[in-house]
C-alpha cells in the first residue's frame, strides 16, 4: 500500500510540472507532491497546518504569518486557507505594524500570494469545495489594494492603479461570471472611478460613464442569484443576497446621479467630436449609442447620425431604435413601427426581444408616448414571463409621471412580487410616490385651511360692515 502511494504522489508530483490536478487527492498526497513521501515530513507539514489554523482561530496573526512561511515554502497544495485566509492575516499585520518598512514588506508579501494563488488557481481548484473563479480572486485583490495600499504607499499611493485592480476584476465577472463578488466591491469600484472623474473630469468621462453600466451591470447580475434561489424554494438564501446587492446598487445610482457626468449637452458635445473617428468602428457606435439612450441623449442629432452611422454598418437592434427614435421626432410614425418591429426581429430569441421591447418602452416614455410604452412593457412580457417584475417596475414609473399614483404603487407591488432583483426598486419608488402623496394631502389641507380662514375673515366682515351701517 505505501509502494502504491508514494507511485501515486511521484505520478503527481510529474504531472505538476505541467498541469497540476489534486481531483480526489487526500491532504496527505497534496503535501506529497512537494515534500516527498516522508511520514515525518507530512506529519510536520499537518502540524503546521494545524498551527496555521488555530492561530487563525485565536486572532494571532504574528504566529499565523510563521505557519504560514512554512506551508507557501513547503506545501503550497495542501490547503486553500493558504490563499484565502493569508489575505486577512496580511492586513491585520500591516494594521498592527509601526515600522513602515516592516509594513511594505507585509504588503509586498500579500500582493505576491495573490499572483501566487491567480497562477495555481486551476491546481487549487481541483481540490477545493467551492470552486473560484479569477474574477473572484481579482475582485479579492483589488479590496484589500484598496484597504492597505493607501496607508503603506502613502503619497505614492496611485488612485489608477487601485482602479485597475477593480476594473480588471470587474471585466472578469461580466465576461466570466463570479461567486465571490461582494456588493461592498462593486460600490468601492465604482466609488474609486467616481473619485477619479471628480479629479479629472474632462478626461475620464466617457469612461465614468462605462463604469456606471459596468458596476450596475455586475450588480444586476448577482442579484439575478437571488432570484434563482427564491425559484428554488430558497428565500433566506434570496433574501439574504437582495440584502447584500439591492443597497449597493442604490448607492451606485445615487453616486453617478450626484456625479453630473450624465450632462445631457456635455455628452453631445463629447460625441459629437468624436464621431468622424467611430463612424467605422460599429463597436464604439453601438457603444456610444447605449451611453447616449440611457443619460438623456436620444433626441440629439448627434444620436441620430451614430445610429444611422451603425445601421448602415451592421444593422442592430440598438441603431434600429435609435432610427425610430428620430422616425418618431420627425413625425414618420410608421417608419417608427417599423424600425421598432426591425428591432424585434434582429432579437436572436424571445428573451432578447423582450429586452428589446423593454428598451422601446423606455424610448416611447422618454418621449411621453405612454400609452405606446404600457404596450411594449407588455409585450415584453409576452415575450418572456422572466421579464415580468421589470415590466411592472417600468408601468409604475409610467403611472407615476401620469400622476395615477394609487395605480403606480399597485404596479410596485406587482413588481415586487413577480421578481426580487427589483423589489428594492419597486419599494424606493413605492416611498417616495407616498411622500408625494402625502405632500399632496398635507398641501390640500393647508390649502383647505386657509380658505376657510378666508372664508370666516369675509363673513366677519361682512357682519361688521353690516353693523356699522345699522
Amino acid at each position: 500500500m505505501k509502494k502504491l502511494t508514494l507511485f501515486v504522489c511521484l505520478a503527481m508530483a510529474a504531472a505538476g510540472a505541467t498541469a497540476q490536478n489534486f481531483e480526489g487527492s487526500t491532504l496527505e498526497e497534496r503535501i506529497a507532491h512537494t515534500m516527498g513521501n516522508n511520514e515525518d515530513s507530512i506529519k510536520t507539514a499537518k502540524g503546521f497546518i494545524t498551527m496555521f489554523q488555530q492561530s487563525n482561530s485565536n486572532k494571532d496573526y504574528k504566529d499565523m504569518y510563521i505557519n504560514y512561511q512554512w506551508l507557501k515554502k513547503n506545501a503550497p497544495f495542501a490547503v486553500n486557507g493558504i490563499y484565502t485566509q493569508g489575505p486577512f492575516m496580511f492586513y491585520n499585520l500591516i494594521n498592527a505594524e509601526q515600522d513602515p518598512a516592516k509594513k511594505k514588506q507585509y504588503f509586498d508579501e500579500m500582493m505576491e500570494l495573490f499572483e501566487l494563488r491567480q497562477k495555481n488557481l486551476d491546481a487549487l481548484n481541483s481540490f477545493a469545495k467551492t470552486k473560484s473563479t479569477l474574477g473572484d480572486v481579482l475582485s479579492v485583490k483589488a479590496e484589500y489594494y484598496n484597504w492597505t495600499a493607501p496607508g503603506v504607499l502613502g503619497q505614492n499611493f496611485d488612485l489608477r492603479k487601485s482602479y485597475a485592480n477593480f476594473s480588471d476584476a470587474i471585466k472578469m465577472v461580466n465576461e466570466h461570471g463570479g461567486r465571490e463578488i461582494t456588493g461592498s466591491f462593486l460600490q468601492t469600484f465604482f466609488l474609486v472611478s467616481d473619485a477619479i472623474y471628480k479629479a479629472m473630469p474632462n478626461t475620464t468621462r466617457e469612461q465614468y460613464l462605462q463604469d456606471y453600466l459596468d458596476s450596475k451591470d455586475a450588480c444586476e447580475k448577482m442579484l439575478q442569484l437571488a432570484k434563482d434561489a427564491k425559484a428554488e424554494g430558497d428565500t433566506a438564501r434570496a433574501q439574504k443576497l437582495l440584502a447584500t446587492y439591492d443597497a449597493p446598487l442604490a448607492q451606485i445610482e445615487y453616486t453617478f446621479a450626484q456625479s453630473g457626468a450624465a450632462d445631457s449637452t456635455q455628452l453631445v458635445n463629447i460625441y459629437t467630436k468624436k464621431f468622424e473617428s467611430y463612424k467605422q468602428d460599429i463597436n464604439k457606435l453601438n457603444s456610444s449609442l447605449t451611453i447616449m439612450q440611457q443619460n438623456d441623449c436620444d433626441k440629439s442629432d448627434i444620436y441620430y447620425q451614430y445610429a444611422e452611422a451603425a445601421y448602415a454598418l451592421q444593422p442592430s437592434f440598438t441603431s434600429a431604435i435609435g432610427l425610430a427614435q428620430k422616425s418618431q421626432k420627425e413625425g414618420q410614425l410608421d417608419k417608427m413601427l417599423e424600425y421598432y418591429e426591425k428591432a424585434l426581429e434582429l432579437a436572436s430569441s424571445d428573451t432578447r426581444r423582450g429586452i428589446i421591447c423593454l428598451n422601446i418602452c423606455n424610448g416611447l416614455t422618454k418621449s411621453q408616448q405612454y400609452t405606446g410604452a404600457l404596450t411594449y412593457a407588455e409585450k415584453a412580457i409576452a415575450y418572456d414571463a422572466d421579464l415580468t417584475g421589470k415590466a411592472y417596475l417600468k408601468e409604475a414609473n409610467i403611472y407615476t409621471m401620469l400622476g395615477q399614483y394609487d395605480e403606480a404603487i399597485a404596479y410596485c407591488g406587482k413588481a415586487s412580487d413577480a421578481d426580487i432583483t427589483v423589489s428594492g426598486s419597486a419599494d424606493r419608488l413605492k416611498a417616495n410616490i407616498k411622500k408625494v402623496q402625502a405632500n399632496q394631502a398635507a398641501n390640500a389641507a393647508a390649502r383647505k385651511a386657509y380658505d376657510d380662514y378666508i372664508a370666516r375673515q369675509k363673513e366677519e366682515e361682512a357682519f361688521w360692515s353690516g353693523s356699522l351701517k345699522k
